[in-house]
């Protein structure tokens, strides 16, 4: 019985090392765009903290790809009860060309990496004409120019800025007449023109226009304030402001009718598709026995409230009973994709060969311009008579969870029935191995909850201490970093700075600058903090990097009580 245990334990643990051996590493792109001139990130997520432990050296990129900065994460987060963690390295690159790159496959310690191809698309010459010496700029641009109605119009606006802007603001678009989205959140990103780099904040709107004619997209206002070069300081050397005002031109888009030729229902959109799959894909039919099937139609270019209706038709052999349909809305640079999602319960109610028929639901391909038709194929099932058993099965069923889980705790009921009664008393293999695998990952979560270094002590601050001994005691705990910067000692003041953040109670989850840059509100300590960041990378670091203009801009890290103050508009960019 030992030997047999010992065995079982050498397979469980052969099963983790394999797994290990097999983990994967994961590349992504910070936005599905990428074009030529264009700052972009490549997301590297490893399995293991060892591998992350090592050093990584970048000579495995595509040498076309100039490398601007490094930075590693490591996150934490709980999704509905569920610990999940996310670690791994962020590069910053620059494309100078248009093209297709290729990341070949590479290891990572005991990781590996398959191939990943980067498609870098040829630049938006928005600027290339412009000479004029403004140092942000507004373009807008749309995908069409005219429509049909209820067709999606895709508004794309940017922001080129080469200062720094405070108080930002963009009015919304108007449109008389059409119904407006926003696609997911802004992208921002660097852009090099000339000798010039501009930080880009893109946003984009689909519009669906609900009548035809002419549809007016009124100008979009975007404000801030920035430095004044032409005014010298004030006595008090502090910098002088100024506002500006920025529009967009006015667009007046044509919105065609319906074509005659045209089948209802109305549907413009770049694609539409019905699916349907059995749940389990391997299902079996039996009369009485309800199956599921999973019922989705997606469409491209459409509102969710602009998703078909479906009907099945009446069957013999065969009754559908629906349930509640749920829907999603996506966003993304190619604009809104909307899934209706639902499942069916279907009951034969004969044995033999049942046909549930093709369905077809017509839609107006926008790309083509042409009439088609999203096609459901016909599904055969062959239905087995009803097993015999001491109560007959309705064939009325409610479609819902209880009434699936009690199909199942039947279904299960009935086959450890007519199972061998001394095949249930053993043991397998598998049952074996699953139990010491259950109770490795245990001991593994207890050893790693009482071996856990503390955290380090956080200086809360005191509500009794007035307020300016509190501010006092904030300045003076950055004294050292201050030091660092003014020395341009840029290893060092990273390291003090990280430090400082989890010695105090509202920054204690700070682990790296990228987090730190998501909390700061000062636009200029964030810029700050990223030239920071890139000096780190840098191979001369300590020589090219002048730390005191985050010195003095360290003034404006957040205090412990401001989170009880924040109000205001949505920021523009994070």
């Amino acid at each position: 019985m030992i030997r047999q245990i010992s065995l079982y334990c050498f397979l469980a643990i052969s099963l983790m090392f394999a797994q290990a051996l097999e983990a994967k590493v994961e590349y992504s792109l910070d936005r599905g765009e990428i074009r030529e001139n264009e700052t972009f990130r490549l997301k590297i997520v490893v399995q293991s903290p060892s591998t992350l432990a090592n050093a990584l050296r970048l000579d495995f990129l595509p040498e076309e790809l100039e490398r601007l900065s490094l930075q590693q994460f490591n996150n934490s987060t709980m999704v509905n009860g569920q610990f999940q963690s996310e670690m791994g390295w962020e590069v910053k690159l620059l494309a100078r060309q248009a093209g297709t790159y290729t990341v070949p496959a590479t290891k990572f310690g005991n990781e590996t990496a398959g191939s990943y191809t980067i498609r870098v698309l040829p630049a938006i010459d928005e600027l290339k004409d412009d000479d004029s010496p403004a140092k942000v700029k507004l373009r807008a641009a749309l995908n069409l120019e005219d429509v049909y109605v209820q067709q999606q119009l895709i508004l794309t606006v940017r922001i080129y800025r080469s200062v720094v802007t405070r108080h930002e603001s963009l009015t919304l678009p108007k449109a008389t007449g059409a119904l407006l989205e926003q696609l997911g959140d802004d992208r921002t990103f660097e852009m090099v023109q000339g000798n010039t780099s501009y930080r880009v904040v893109e946003r984009q709107f689909a519009l669906f226009p609900q009548q035809s004619g002419e549809l007016v997209i009124e100008p979009m206002t975007y404000t801030a304030t920035i430095l004044d070069d032409s005014q010298s300081s004030n006595p008090w050397g502090l910098s002088r402001t100024k506002p500006i005002s920025l529009s967009t031109p006015q667009y007046k888009v044509n919105v065609k009718h319906k074509p005659a030729e045209a089948e209802e229902p109305w549907l413009p959109a770049t694609n539409l598709k019905i699916e349907a799959n059995w749940q389990p894909s391997n299902q079996t039919f039996e009369v009485g026995a309800p199956a599921t099937l999973e019922f989705k139609v997606k469409g491209t270019g459409l509102l969710q409230t602009q998703l078909p209706s479906i009907t099945f038709p009446e069957m013999d052999g065969v009754k559908i009973y629906r349930d509640s349909p749920e829907y999603q809305q996506l966003f993304n640079r190619l604009g809104v994709t909307s899934h209706h999602i639902e499942k069916l319960a279907i009951v034969p109610s004969k044995p033999g060969l049942v046909t549930i028929p093709e369905l077809r639901t017509p839609w107006w391909n926008t790309v083509t311009d042409k009439q088609d038709y999203a096609v459901l194929p016909a599904m055969t099932i062959e239905v087995k008579p009803q097993a015999l058993s001491g109560q007959a099965t309705s064939t009325e069923p409610v479609v819902s969870k209880n009434q699936e889980n009690e199909s199942a705790i039947s279904h299960s009921a009935s086959e450890a029935s007519t199972s061998d009664t001394s095949e249930q008393g053993n043991v397998t293999i598998w049952q074996v191995i699953s139990i010491v695998l259950a109770a490795l990952w245990l001991l593994t979560l207890i050893l790693w909850r009482f071996t856990k270094p503390k955290p380090m002590a956080s200086n809360t601050t005191d509500p009794s201490i007035p307020l300016s001994q509190t501010e006092q005691m904030f300045k003076s705990s950055l004294s050292e970093v201050e030091k660092a910067c003014n020395n341009n000692q840029s290893k060092l003041a990273h390291q003090l700075l990280l430090q400082w953040c989890r010695n105090q109670s509202h920054l204690k989850h700070i682990r790296n600058l990228n987090q730190l840059k998501q909390v700061v509100e000062y636009t200029q300590l964030s810029e700050q903090l990223e030239k920071l960041q890139e000096a780190l990378y840098s191979t001369h670091s300590e020589q090219v990097w002048q730390g005191q203009a985050l010195a003095t801009a360290l003034q404006y890290l957040p205090k412990p009580e401001s989170h009880h103050n924040e109000q205001g508009l949505p920021k523009l960019y994070s």
